[in-house]
């Protein structure tokens, strides 16, 4: 299921993307600040996180998201479907800032995170599932959206590389984010090309499917 996103305050879980496809991190992106904005999507190949994907920087006007697709697990091991997907976006002060002079354009006054998003792809995961592998599916109960791991140094985003987004915690599955959030206006010991970005590292849908049916299993927390 991979319909557009619906971007008002009450996001509907159907609507969001079950699949890592191209447009992955530009409906993220238009989750994030809140717009109907048309986002350019710039994809990478699953070999370019250290060659090209980690200098690459999310554009505002036009909205321009850099999508990274991983194929590894946390411990290395390769992966014949995605693990994880990685967003870089701008800020909704950022796109608020670049658009200033069309009145028109909606975008929200505040951010969203990398972890509510993720809590809606578990949540339209399941509607997707449930009425073909109800008897399969885990219990929901058993699923935690933890916290995610925020940064505002770029560095500390990008490491540790494969991000783990999935946690084995006894008979709970942890499924964590990590994001980096730097304001546009404020102050900060950042350099100016990373003012007004908003990054998030996911967990892929196809993993997530996966671990729900119990067709693929997540690793203990790697060091």
């Amino acid at each position: 299921m991979t319909g557009a996103l619906l971007l008002t305050s009450a996001v509907q879980a159907e609507a969001v993307p079950l699949q890592s496809d191209a447009s992955f991190c530009a409906e993220v992106q238009r989750f994030i600040v809140g717009t109907d904005l048309d986002v350019k999507t710039t994809l990478f190949a699953p070999d370019t996180y250290e060659s090209t994907f980690k200098e690459s920087k999310a554009g505002a006007r036009p909205l321009d998201s850099q999508q990274y697709v991983g194929y590894q697990h946390a411990d290395g091991t390769a992966s014949d479907y995605p693990v994880t997907v990685s967003c870089k976006m701008k800020t909704a002060e950022r796109v608020r800032t670049a658009y200033a002079d069309q009145p028109g354009v909606k975008v929200a006054d505040d951010d969203r995170t990398c972890r509510e998003w993720t809590e809606l792809m578990v949540q339209g995961m399941y509607e997707k599932l449930e009425g073909q592998y109800a008897g399969q599916l885990r219990a929901r109960d058993s699923i935690v959206v933890v916290e995610e791991d925020s940064t505002y140094i770029g560095p500390l985003w990008l490491r540790p590389f494969p991000y783990q987004a999935a946690v084995a915690d006894g008979e709970r599955l942890l499924l964590g984010s990590k994001s980096l959030h730097v304001e546009y206006r404020r102050f900060m010991p950042v350099p100016r090309s990373f003012m007004g970005t908003h990054y998030c590292h996911l967990i892929a849908p196809e993993y997530l499917q996966r671990l729900l049916l119990g067709q693929a299993t997540a690793l203990p927390k790697q060091d």
